[in-house]
């Protein structure tokens, strides 16, 4: 079963989140073993835990989290060996919802955030077999990593750190080239047994959270979903200038700033929802 490479995905990934940390430059604030304080603080059914209970978190308190949370959400017990590490890495990364729709992005079927079926289906069919599906899953969170352009907490600050831990390769040439999530996944798709995988040893920044919150305003509005608003924007800001009178003029601006106002809430509810 798929559950067997649990103890080895667990092992790797507690090899890119390490210690504790609290840097600037992640939004998960504190943080130990990858778990950030809000997720401890509902595991332990209370409303926050202080920045000292978090580096008190013991390591086996962080594996009940992931078996109980994570790893499920990530469909890690329906998945093949292999892509159930490298969703299940993405998910403790970015949010089981971003990983499960990542890949289901990757397979074409209806991305709900939740394996099921249909899901598993398109899997079982993927073209060129699970290590593909693979390969093709971890690119994907390579996009989508650097469609995170915020300055202070995205891939300006953290994606030597993260395409270290997804590729096992450093852009600057300074690390050693490792596995990484995709050659070790690719490993377990092979060998589920994990006698082949390589601990990573990776730079700070590979755990910095990945969050969709800093979705560059250029990707959202890719999206096709943007292209009614910013219709609607450039409409009413030419009969804006186009008004020969108090009462057009006024009107247009009424237009100019609802449809504004609607732009900027589909723009939140977007990186929200990653």
């Amino acid at each position: 079963m798929a559950r067997d490479t649990l103890p080895v995905a667990l092992e790797l990934m507690f090899g890119d989140e390490g210690g504790y940390s609290n840097r600037k430059s992640d939004r998960g604030g504190p943080t130990k073993y990858g778990v950030t304080h809000t997720t401890l603080a509902a595991h332990r059914g209370v409303k926050s835990v202080t920045a000292e209970q978090v580096r008190a978190i013991s390591r086996e308190e962080a594996g009940d989290i992931y078996r109980r949370s994570y790893w499920p959400q990530c469909g890690g017990d329906l998945l093949p060996p292999g892509l159930d590490y490298a969703v299940f890495d993405f998910g403790v990364n970015s949010g089981p919802a971003r990983a499960v729709k990542a890949l289901q992005k990757v397979v074409g079927v209806r991305e709900d955030g939740h394996v099921g079926e249909q899901t598993l289906a398109a899997v079982r069919k993927y073209p060129g077999g699970v290590s593909t599906l693979i390969r093709d899953c971890c690119e994907a969170r390579m996009r989508f990593l650097r469609s995170l352009t915020n300055a202070k907490t995205g891939f300006p600050v953290n994606g030597r750190g993260w395409t270290i831990r997804v590729t096992g390769k450093d852009p600057k040439g300074q690390w050693a080239d490792q596995p990484g999530v995709l050659g070790n996944a690719l490993r377990l798709a092979a060998d589920a047994s994990g006698q082949t995988v390589e601990k990573p040893q990776t730079p700070p920044e590979a755990g910095a959270k990945a969050d969709s919150r800093d979705t560059g305003l250029g990707e959202v509005l890719k999206k096709p979903e943007a292209w009614g608003p910013l219709g609607g924007l450039l409409s009413a800001g030419a009969a804006l200038f186009a008004g020969n009178g108090p009462v057009q003029w006024a009107l247009a601006a009424g237009i100019v700033a609802g449809v504004g106002v609607g732009l900027y809430y589909f723009i939140r509810r977007v990186r929200e929802a990653g």
